[in-house]
């Protein structure tokens, strides 16, 4: 470049470039004072200096504008010209490499806005640890959307709909104290949501404060409202229905607040429908809104801690019912969990909801795993017979002998113990036998941290009935949305079946009129404009045929 000469067009001289020119960095380095009017307005200046925060993609920047930045500063006013310098990764194509449309692996920011939606982007940035490299595509847009975005949508979309149904608004909401214990549970892990959210984002930390949103909506999904779906079938003036109300709207109407800065248009979709559309006087957007605040008395660390622990016996009760291969659609007679007394009296609380969860009729409490186990003692012939040598049938035999649990406790506490055989004395240490802890026939079990859950899988006659009645249940339920009935929609059902089928059609006709909507159940032939399936349930062809019921 030097070698080309320009004349001046003023003066006509020859024009040469200046020797000394710095990274252009070192003039955005000065930037803090520059821009700020740091030689003309001194009080304006320190009215925006320092900033709050500078926020930059790491590799590119730490060594080019925050270092300049810093060191012009230091050497300026010997003070940081930031208060916080937050720095993350490179977005990458999603094969690792850096994106190259030559590579194909380049994606233009309206495309993926258009395609993946900008809120699915925006979440997939906030649930990235920042320090690195983010592979950015489709693929991982999709499993966002499938992981956070649709549970969400869903929680939110079943709310309107049977808000909808029984013309619920919050006008009609209840006070805390008619609330359930599954209801305050929800609202006390709301609001300590609600206190690290906010202590995440003053510390410049959306990474953990998504990653607690996220799991926050998957207990809303996975455990509150699975376990609360049947209350809001319950009729209208039903209180506990309305308390599941109540508790559901608090907590969407929070998250869309919550959500607003992460992702703005799926928020303030929510926050139009649940809020602005019953109260023309609230703000006009989601992002008005005041941040929300913790209710410190709403916040119940034992519920907490006992629901948790519910939480933990349900998923071993269903490990247990997995085990023996009997689906959680099956009635069952009973549960026994066995722990100490301390971790019993906090199940005692919530019995009635662990008994929902495993679908059984009962549920027992008991320190003693004896109950529910039974021990086996097998003598290790490699070990035995090379010590013993003939005398090992009679040590076999004198085992079979005794007091199965007392030889398995001495022998699993490290202590040997002495047989008497043919006048010999014969010391029978722990490594000479193998102790296995077996469930007594009819139970399947399933162990974790000193707490053992034990279910009863013997099913009666009755039990069987009622299972195939709540299976005949899910089909229709599944018939009705196939034929494209409305939630709402009462129907008439026919049915043609075998003997027992036939038999549980009639004793559990209430039952499954209920749970179906059906205001008529007929045994015949369905009629031609029904719509039709058949099914094979314990052996039997069952043929059901369904038709909306005139008004």
């Amino acid at each position: 470049m030097d070698a080309v000469k320009i004349k001046c067009s003023k003066c006509g001289a020859i024009i040469s470039r200046i020797p000394d020119v710095g990274n252009p960095w070192l003039d955005a380095g000065i930037v803090s004072y520059s821009t700020l009017q740091y030689r003309t307005n001194r009080k304006y200046w320190e009215k925006w200096f320092p900033a709050e925060l500078v926020c930059e993609s790491l590799p590119g920047q730490f060594r080019n504008w925050f270092y300049a930045m810093l060191a012009m500063s230091t050497i300026m006013e010997g003070k940081p010209p930031f208060k916080v310098c937050f720095g993350y990764g490179l977005v990458l194509g999603e094969d690792g490499r850096e994106m190259h449309k030559s590579w194909g692996n380049a994606i233009d920011f309206d495309e993926a806005a258009e395609t993946m939606g900008a809120d699915v982007m925006r979440w997939m940035y906030c649930t990235r640890r920042p320090e690195t490299n983010l592979p950015f595509g489709y693929t991982r847009a999709n499993e966002i959307r499938r992981r956070f975005l649709i549970p969400l949508w869903n929680i939110y979309s079943f709310f309107t709909t049977y808000a909808n149904l029984d013309k619920w608004t919050p006008k009609n909401m209840i006070e805390y104290d008619s609330l359930s214990l599954l209801d305050r549970w929800i609202l006390s892990k709301l609001n300590i949501l609600i206190k690290y959210v906010t202590e995440r984002l003053d510390d410049f930390d959306p990474y953990n404060a998504a990653v607690a949103i996220e799991r926050f909506v998957e207990e809303l999904s996975t455990w509150y409202v699975r376990r609360s779906r049947r209350r809001f079938w319950k009729s209208e003036k039903d209180e506990d229905k309305n308390a599941a109300y109540t508790t559901l709207y608090t907590c969407l109407t929070t998250l869309a607040k919550i959500l607003a800065p992460f992702i703005p248009f799926t928020s303030e979709e929510i926050y139009q429908n649940l809020v602005r559309s019953v109260d023309p006087k609230a703000p006009e957007s989601v992002h008005h809104n005041a941040w929300p605040k913790p209710d410190e008395k709403a916040i119940d660390e034992e519920l907490i801690a006992d629901m948790d622990l519910a939480i933990k016996v349900c998923g071993l009760g269903r490990s247990a019912r997995s085990r023996s291969g009997i689906k959680l659609r099956q009635p069952l007679s009973s549960v026994t969990v066995i722990a100490d007394k301390k971790v019993l009296s906090r199940i005692e609380r919530l019995r009635d909801l662990i008994m929902d969860e495993l679908n059984v009729k009962d549920i027992r409490l008991s320190t003693e795993k004896e109950e529910v186990l039974r021990y086996l003692i097998k003598p290790r012939p490699q070990i035995l017979g090379r010590k013993y040598g003939r005398l090992l049938p009679k040590i076999q035999e004198a085992i079979e002998r005794m007091e199965v649990k007392d030889l398995a406790d001495s022998l699993n506490n490290g202590k040997s113990v002495t047989l008497r055989i043919e006048g010999k004395s014969i010391e029978l240490l722990p490594e000479d036998v193998e102790v296995l802890t077996l469930p007594k026939e009819g139970y399947s079990v399933a162990e974790e941290d000193e707490i053992l859950v034990a279910v009863d899988v013997r099913v009666t006659e009755d039990l069987r009935k009622e299972g195939f009645a709540r299976d005949i249940v899910r089909r229709i339920q599944n018939q009705r949305k196939e034929a494209g009935f409305k939630i709402a929609d009462w129907i008439e059902t026919y049915y043609e079946a075998g003997p027992e089928l036939s038999t549980v059609f009639e004793e559990y006709r209430e039952y499954i009129a209920n749970e179906t909507l059906s205001r008529e159940i007929r045994k015949s032939k369905p009629p031609k404009n029904a719509y039709v399936a058949t099914y094979r349930i314990g052996g039997e062809t069952l043929t059901v045929g369904v038709v909306k019921a005139k008004d």
